[in-house]
């Protein structure tokens, strides 16, 4: 007993001199958080952390399915020093993945954010402010399994991590409008306008805040740039992997009405909401329906693509809004491998090492691919479109090259879910002519892959790009989301000091070269994306001029955006291009 209590008061002390708590007095009330040194790139870097501070009430009860409601100032002070529950997954295998990445607790009290400090918080200059929206296909996530204490460190800005609403509970809504859908899309708009008003006691400029994201939460971040209620909230916009263009991030409010009869709450009834409102949150989840952004006339007003890209009275606000804004865009060059999981389970394969012949490309994979589409389109489409994948997607000068076909499997996922989405993003800002335009492609050959690869498979696979982007190869002992800071590459080191420079110089001046400059990373800086040269840069474990490229894959590109929608168009006219193709990322994946 007398050795156990000796046990305990070490511990006690180990916890008082590795953390000690820190005070900020704000318009909401006094929170009390923590500082700790971390070791960053072999030096210890003071950070102050600031855990789970509320900025909505609880989304229970008769605020199920509701807009967020804002949180009422703290009575005493709120202690933020304790990692926050997640929101409730969209299913409980959702919920074991990612306990299995540290999540201990799920909550509907879960609107939360967590603020990372670079400082002390003594008086010092006001820092950048950075807000990071995860992604994870719009069932799934959790701020509390991002680590982005070395980004906020080695850029000196602010970082800040938000929970929002996913999968039924944050996107639900009926044919009626009882439920307004797009209750995520909220959250993080509230979260957003939280940090604007508050981050100045944590001596954030809140004239100077990039939302930035990656999959659902590039996405996300798109939605929020195209809704003009956040004006003056944020200035720049950081889309890895994902864009409110993308045809997987919009869904039908019609493809969620078998959601209300599994749960016996026929929207007819009477008691429709109540019926709902009273289940237990594990009772609601479900793996029978994908949720997800609708277009609701409010938050999302119409298509993103037509807002982009049309002239029309009712979307001019929000299409004013986007053109404001410097917007980076990128994706990564093995996207699109996510989706073999798909091709895995057809071809009753075990694992990713396998091959594919060219009759089961032909037979299974592209048929795969034209049956993920959101509106079933009719037999004439559907043979139009095989064979044009088939022709676009073939080697023809080696057909029967199993290499060769496993890289067109990759390259027709990656144009359709992301560079696509990714490439009409910036054509449309760019022609809008207002904001900075940047767009990028990451290719690094990982030593570990957040999504699985096949062996013999090099490059970044969706979510890759993370570990860099939070300087993962500069940590020490630390894993996130599953991967783990073992063995990177001196390269690879480079890249993640390259990454965080970029991103953080683009939240400070919307241009990722400077003031922190990039050279001293790389041989070379990267241009702005425009509509003569396109240029882009591809980031790699070497980079150099050769990085800068021009012309963004132009025939891949034309095919997904000019002539697919007009095979489309012409086999179901009244089809539009956001309704093409509505891969489900959040199938077997965390990105």
């Amino acid at each position: 007993m007398f050795n156990l209590q000796i046990l305990e008061f070490l511990a006690f002390v180990s916890i008082c001199v590795t953390q000690t708590p820190v005070y900020v007095n704000t318009k909401v009330g006094n929170i009390m958080g923590f500082q700790e040194h971390i070791s960053l790139d072999g030096e210890q870097k003071l950070i102050s952390k600031f855990l789970g501070i509320p900025f909505a009430e609880t989304t229970g009860g008769e605020n199920r399915f509701r807009k967020p409601v804002p949180k009422a100032p703290f009575k005493g002070t709120f202690d933020a020093r304790k990692e926050p529950a997640a929101c409730y997954q969209q299913t409980q295998q959702d919920s074991d993945l990612y306990k299995s990445y540290g999540v201990s607790e799920f909550s509907e009290d879960c609107l939360t954010l967590n603020i990372y400090v670079p400082h002390d918080l003594r008086a010092n200059d006001l820092r950048p402010v950075m807000i990071w929206v995860y992604g994870g296909g719009f069932t799934q996530g959790a701020s509390s399994i991002y680590k982005p204490e070395a980004l906020a460190l080695f850029g000196n800005v602010i970082v800040v991590t938000i929970n929002y609403r996913i999968g039924m509970f944050g996107f639900l809504r009926d044919q009626n409008g009882v439920f307004p859908g797009n209750q995520g899309l909220w959250d993080q708009h509230l979260a957003i306008k939280w940090v604007h008003d508050h981050i100045d006691s944590f001596f954030g400029y809140k004239d100077e805040i990039t939302i930035f994201g990656e999959s659902a939460g590039g996405a996300s971040v798109i939605f929020q740039a195209l809704y003009p209620g956040n004006e003056g909230l944020f200035k720049r916009v950081i889309a890895e992997s994902g864009s409110a263009i993308a045809p997987w991030a919009i869904n039908k409010v019609s493809s969620f009405e078998r959601y209300f009869y599994n749960q016996g709450c026929e929207p007819s009834s009477q008691i429709f909401s109540t019926c709902l409102q009273s289940k237990t949150p594990i009772s609601l989840q479900s793996n029978d329906t994908s949720f997800g952004p609708v277009i609701d006339g409010d938050f999302v007003i119409a298509s993103p693509i037509d807002i982009v890209n049309g002239n029309s009275f009712e979307t001019a606000r929000a299409r004013d809004f986007f053109a404001s804004l410097d917007i980076m865009v990128g994706a990564n060059d093995k996207d699109g491998a996510a989706f073999f999981f798909y091709y895995q389970d057809a071809l009753n394969h075990s694992n990713l090492e396998f091959d594919i012949t060219k009759e089961e490309f032909r037979n299974t994979v592209v048929p795969i691919t034209i049956n993920k589409t959101p509106l079933s389109v009719d037999h004439d489409a559907k043979v139009a479109l095989e064979k044009v994948l088939i022709f676009s997607y073939t080697d023809w000068n080696d057909p029967d090259n199993n290499a060769s076909i496993w890289k067109h499997v990759t390259d027709m996922n990656t144009d359709a879910a992301f560079f696509s989405p990714a490439s009409q993003t910036v054509d449309a800002h760019v022609r809008l002519n207002v904001g900075k335009t940047y767009l990028y492609e990451f290719a690094v050959q990982t030593r570990q892959n957040y999504i699985p690869l096949p062996s013999w498979m090099k490059g970044s696979n969706h979510g890759d790009e993370l570990q860099f982007v939070f300087g993962l190869p500069l940590r020490v002992n630390l894993s996130m989301a599953g991967m783990s800071n073992f063995s990177y590459s001196s390269e690879q080191e480079q890249v993640a000091r390259a990454t965080m420079a970029m991103w953080s110089n683009f939240a400070k001046s919307g241009n990722p070269n400077l003031p922190i400059d990039i050279t001293k990373f790389m041989n070379t800086t990267w241009p702005a994306y425009d509509m003569t040269s396109q240029r882009y840069f591809r980031i790699s474990d070497q980079m150099s001029p050769a990085s800068i490229m021009e012309g963004f894959y132009p025939e891949r590109m034309a095919l997904w955006s000019e002539v697919i929608p007009e095979i489309i168009k012409q086999h179901c006219p009244n089809k539009k291009q956001q309704d093409i193709f509505h891969f489900d990322p959040s199938a077997e994946l965390v990105g």
